[in-house]
């Protein structure tokens, strides 16, 4: 599998679109797929540092004809300009799968013209306000709704909104920090470039607690970077830093953050870490609001709306009041879970899943995934099976003619397996997942491949049934979201080929 991530950073846009692919990108290499992406050669790009992780990278212009070098980070791009870009750069490339694109400037007149290159296309999307001609759209912001997306997406198109697909790197799955009856050490950061020199106005705002450790995270480029370099050197209790290699080892040594309402959101979340957030650009802001509403940050509003004397009040309350602290961990930490990125490359994976018929070499495979306790916990037979009634079984199956067994593999490894039951012109799935694949969303990739290769095998195929215990709501959510109708725990899929047969 081949996916091309196109996406830029620079001073205007940030490197935040960058930096959350990143996990996806590293999830997705792990898992086998080859990964590239395709970036701007503008001021702060980050190709050099993408190549040295070894992707793919390749690198478009800087500048387009007629384009305005100070437009906004929400402006147009001029789209085909950038095709004919991305033509040359991939000029006798092979094909790709997936197309993924995080971009405020490209619109689906891009996203229809890239199907070139691929046959589908994914967007990663903060602020639902274009059209989008994809196949997958990933909107992790409490604030990304499927109202939100009415009449902007294609009817077909898999949508994963929420911050349970979060990308977040594997250190965030973690456990959480442990809240300190009093806040000890601050961790300031307002992303790569911080335009908005909102780091140098936390500086003033805490430069009255005494008491307080500080770490400031804020690159050498920062237009106030001289200033702050002054007020540092007078407190030794502050540390400024232009570049951190472990960002994580910061953040879990933190007692309080503040911070942009960016990417950063979601890492911040996964570890419980206590937040006073203020939003640097449009895009933060109504995630800001709903994830407030929701008790996991305290948020101040826009910076323009945030003085030093209302961010120092808020410092020393937070600061101060535990139980505050321990609120907000607890919510967030509920938000997310850190698996977001495994959830995204399982949509993604999912939609190319391999599926072959099943062989007596799966024997041992087959035996252990089906014995496995979370396997057993909601099957209809929860016994144990041992071996020897095991390989009967596995014989017997794949010599009759009415039972097909499949399993699915990824790159990595095998994912789950599939058991369909023919009675006529229906036929009942069974199905479970592998050990290491639960939770992530492959049971809907399992049962969307594995509906098709039985439609082929079986072409007098009807409907599809399957069995779900009454509290196997895990289950019972799988069936429901593949187009399954449910009757009590019963489910049926009607397959539309055969309506008017």
């Amino acid at each position: 599998m081949r996916v091309l991530i196109r996406a830029d950073a620079s001073p205007t846009i940030g490197s935040g679109h960058i930096a959350r692919l990143l996990p996806l990108a590293r999830t997705l290499r792990k898992q086998g797929v080859h990964v590239a992406f395709a970036c701007r050669a503008l001021p702060g790009h980050r190709l050099d540092s993408l190549a040295a992780e070894g992707f793919e990278t390749f690198r478009l212009p800087d500048c387009y004809p007629d384009e305005d070098p100070q437009q906004a980070i929400e402006a147009m791009l001029p789209w085909q300009a950038d095709i004919t870009a991305l033509g040359l750069a991939l000029d006798n490339q092979p094909s790709f799968d997936w197309i993924i694109v995080d971009h405020y400037g490209l619109d689906h007149h891009w996203q229809t013209a890239a199907r070139r290159w691929a046959p589908r296309i994914a967007a990663v999307d903060d602020l639902a306000t274009r059209t989008y001609d994809v196949d997958l759209l990933l909107n992790q912001n409490l604030s990304g709704t499927p109202e939100a997306y009415a009449g902007r997406i294609p009817v077909d198109c898999r949508t994963l909104l929420g911050p349970r697909f979060a990308m977040l790197r594997d250190e965030f799955c973690g456990p959480a920090i442990a809240i300190k009856p009093r806040a000890k050490r601050v961790l300031v950061n307002f992303g790569g470039f911080d335009a908005a020199r909102q780091t140098h106005h936390a500086m003033l705002a805490l430069a009255d607690f005494h008491a307080l450790d500080v770490d400031f995270v804020a690159g050498a480029d920062n237009p106030a970077w001289d200033a702050m370099q002054t007020l540092a050197s007078a407190r030794p209790n502050w540390r400024l830093h232009s570049f951190v290699s472990d960002f994580h080892r910061l953040m879990t040594e933190a007692d309080l953050f503040v911070g942009a309402g960016g990417g950063t959101s979601w890492e911040r979340a996964a570890l419980g870490l206590p937040t006073i957030c203020i939003a640097v650009s449009n895009n933060q802001q109504a995630n800001g609001e709903v994830m407030a509403t929701s008790g996991a940050h305290v948020f101040l509003g826009r910076r323009e709306q945030v003085s030093v004397e209302q961010l120092r009040q808020a410092i020393g309350f937070v600061a101060d009041n535990q139980g505050l602290r321990l609120s907000l961990a607890e919510r967030s930490r509920q938000l997310v879970d850190g698996r977001g990125a495994q959830r995204v490359a399982a949509a993604l994976i999912g939609a190319v899943l391999p599926v072959r018929a099943a062989t007596l070499d799966d024997a041992r495979l087959l035996f252990e995934g089906r014995n496995a306790e979370a396997v057993r916990r909601w099957s209809l037979d929860s016994r144990v099976i041992d071996w020897p009634s095991h390989q009967a079984w596995l014989a017997a199956s794949l010599s009759n003619e009415q039972r097909l067994l499949l399993i699915a593999e990824a790159g990595d490894g095998p994912v789950g397996a599939l058991r369909y039951d023919l009675h006529g012109v229906s036929a009942e799935v069974s199905i479970y997942l592998f050990d290491g694949r639960f939770g992530l969303g492959w049971g809907r990739a399992l049962l969307a491949r594995g509906e098709a290769f039985v439609k082929a095998h079986w072409p007098q195929l009807q409907t599809i049934t399957a069995q779900v215990l009454p509290a196997n709501q895990p289950s019972l959510s799988l069936f429901r979201e593949a187009g399954f109708t449910q009757h009590a725990c019963a489910f049926t899929r009607v397959l539309k080929d055969h309506c008017n047969d």
